[in-house]
């Protein structure tokens, strides 16, 4: 890079500076986001209709304090009233370097007791100083006392001419109606990935720093659409990367992403792996993931997955890059919606619990403990869980268990003779994937490497083994057999695996190098409610209710009452 010749105290501060702070909008066109905001305040200064309180409300970072700044210089500017305002005046200048003393920022959380109410209400009237208007900015307004709204309410209804009011908070639903109907309120939205993650590439780009596309949006994603927190986790990742800062960079700051450890504790709920559910967290915890928020983040994950599973095709209801709808929809296929439903509560249970609790590890994995298995579920739902499970037992319904029993052996290529004349077309060579070492494949590692499995399949033009297996998760490996779980209504993918197993077994080599014993289970519904669905089963006749009866009670061990109807 060129050798900065800016003055030494210019690079100083730049160097201590961050990046949230240097790149703040300070025009309208700035404001990412938030052209509903902006057409609101533009369209009311040229028409001369600005409001005397504004309410700006949204989640953190979404740059509520800095459109409140730009109002000030709106009015402020030597332009004023204007909607561009210049920037380089004198009265710009001051407002961006916080210096202007008719623009007041209080913080609500600090200032907004007797004494701050009793100033606010006795300096307010006072003419400017030095500008055209004063304007105060009140952070986290929700925060002030009764007495600092009561005096905002006599302010608000007799407003002094020349002095403007921006509330900002974070929680509107606290604000006294009495003051939200006085203000022209704005609602500001989360920022998207997308925009997030374009808008980190080009403040990387801005700093001279290399910032691979997969890391912009693994950091947009971490944000969750507050662009402070993406500048804050951008600034970091320099500082680890340096002049060069991809996936691995980002994944070493942040651990392994939300997403895939979302998709990991689905795929062991899917299959009832009680044993993955204590290691999934263990990891989490001795990572130093903050029990709460990867609750939070679990809530989230299966609450996109219900809206996939009962409104599909609806992707601009989820905030999600581009290529990440796929999977959610595959993964959805796992779990019928009654499932999906059931897991939220429990999860939502949880997190309630994480209010009090000092144990909220415990929380977390007894909820999705109780999601794997209805029998440890007292609540109403896992109770009819329980019963669908043994009308099943009792050959109400199929039996859930079906076993492969022959063993899978690997196809043998054939050896061509030396002396075997050549073939008159040319046999076209499919490129292989490196096969991983045998011996670290686990569960684990089988899960998170299964989209690259069904990737393999559609190489191999396998399309309809390809397609059933998107809907089968991992259940069990011990290096020998392989089991895979279908959800209760794919039944069907038992049979299809069954015809191609010779194809599956050499996806299985070309990627792990295994060839393992293949068996196929598909598990019962864990759905809260309903009838249970029954498959007819020409093979076997369906009991009558005598004979279902005693099959329960041998399951049971119980007996009849003597003299019992």
């Amino acid at each position: 890079m060129p050798e900065d010749e800016r003055p030494q105290d210019e690079r100083v501060e730049k160097q201590h500076q961050a990046l949230y702070r240097r790149y703040r909008p300070q025009t309208p066109a700035e404001l990412l986001g938030q052209d509903h905001v902006v057409r609101g305040l533009t369209g009311a200064i040229r028409e001369d209709r600005l409001h005397h309180a504004f309410l700006f409300c949204g989640p953190r970072g979404t740059g509520k304090t800095s459109t409140a700044r730009i109002l000030a210089k709106m009015v402020n500017c030597v332009n004023a009233p204007t909607a561009e305002p210049c920037n380089v005046c004198e009265q710009c200048v001051a407002i961006r370097e916080g210096t202007h003393v008719d623009v007041v920022e209080i913080d609500a959380a600090s200032h907004g007791g007797v004494d701050d109410a009793r100033e606010l209400r006795e300096k307010a009237p006072t003419a400017p100083m030095v500008g055209r208007e004063k304007v105060y900015i009140i952070d986290e307004a929700q925060r002030l006392s009764r007495e600092a709204f009561d005096a905002l309410l006599k302010l608000f209804e007799e407003p002094p001419p020349g002095v403007r009011f921006v509330l900002a908070t974070t929680e509107p639903h606290k604000m006294p109606a009495t003051i939200v109907g006085r203000c022209q309120r704005f609602d500001f939205r989360r920022l998207t990935i997308e925009g997030l993650a374009q808008m980190v590439q080009t403040i990387a780009s801005s700093e001279g720093v290399a910032l691979d596309p997969a890391a912009a949006h693994a950091i947009a994603r971490r944000a969750e659409g507050s662009a402070r927190d993406a500048l804050s986790l951008l600034d970091q990742a320099t500082v680890l990367g340096g002049e060069a800062v991809d996936e691995a960079t980002v994944r070493a700051l942040l651990g392994a992403p939300r997403g895939e450890v979302q998709f990991e504790i689905a795929d062991v709920v899917a299959v009832g792996d009680v044993r993955g559910v204590f290691e999934v967290v263990d990891r989490l915890v001795l990572d130093g993931r903050d029990v709460r928020n990867v609750t939070n983040e679990t809530i989230g994950h299966f609450r996109d997955l219900l809206l996939v599973k009962t409104a599909p095709g609806q992707e601009d209801l989820l905030d999600l890059a581009a290529d990440a709808y796929e999977g959610l929809r595959v993964q959805a296929e796992k779990f019928s919606a009654g499932e999906l439903a059931r897991i939220l509560a429990l999860l939502l249970a949880a997190q309630n619990d994480m209010r009090w609790t000092t144990s909220p590890r415990l929380s977390l994995e007894l909820a999705l403990i109780r999601a794997c298995l209805p029998d440890t579920d007292p609540t109403p739902a896992g109770v009819v869980a329980r019963l669908e499970r043994l009308e099943r037992l009792a050959n109400l319904a199929p039996e859930a268990v079906v076993v492969l029993e022959e063993p899978v052996e690997a196809p043998t290529p054939p050896v061509a003779s030396p002396a075997a004349p050549a073939s008159d077309e040319p046999a076209t060579q499919m490129p292989v994937p490196q096969a991983a070492d045998a011996g670290s494949v686990d569960v684990a590692m089988l899960r998170r490497s299964w989209g690259a499995l069904i990737d393999h399949l559609g190489q191999l033009r396998q399309p309809i083994l390809r397609a059933v297996l998107e809907s089968a998760t991992v259940a069990s490996f011990d290096g020998e057999t392989l089991e895979l779980a279908f959800p209760p209504d794919k039944r069907f993918g038992v049979q299809k695996v069954q015809d191609r197993q010779d194809d599956l077994q050499q996806a299985l080599g070309d990627l792990f190098g295994i060839a393992p014993r293949i068996t196929c289970v598909v598990r019962e519904s864990r759905e809260p409610g309903g009838a249970p669905s029954v498959e007819i089963v020409e093979e076997e006749d369906t009991p009558s209710d005598d004979e279902a009866l005693r099959r329960v009670q041998e399951m049971l061990g119980a007996t009849p009452l003597e003299g019992g109807d």
